[in-house]
């Protein structure tokens, strides 16, 4: 279980950051201007929701994996 959350934490921690670049680089796109941002509070929920749902399942096929490795 303890496992289980430290890969979705870590997972969503390193998509969140990827997120927020892949925000920043479409933000530089249309400004002509790169710099590290964070976008509005509203933008950032629906990030970090769909981020969420993602590290969740992430998480869960790497526990599914594991299992039906361990018992071959």
């Amino acid at each position: 279980m303890v496992r289980g959350l430290v890969v979705t934490g870590v997972t969503f921690g390193v998509f969140m950051t990827e997120a927020i670049i892949h925000y920043n680089m479409g933000m530089a796109k249309s400004d002509g201007q790169f710099r590290l941002r964070l976008p509005p509070p509203e933008e950032l929920a629906k990030i970090a929701a769909v981020t969420g749902v993602f590290s969740i399942a992430s998480s869960a096929l790497i526990r599914s994996l594991e299992q039906r490795m361990l018992t071959k």
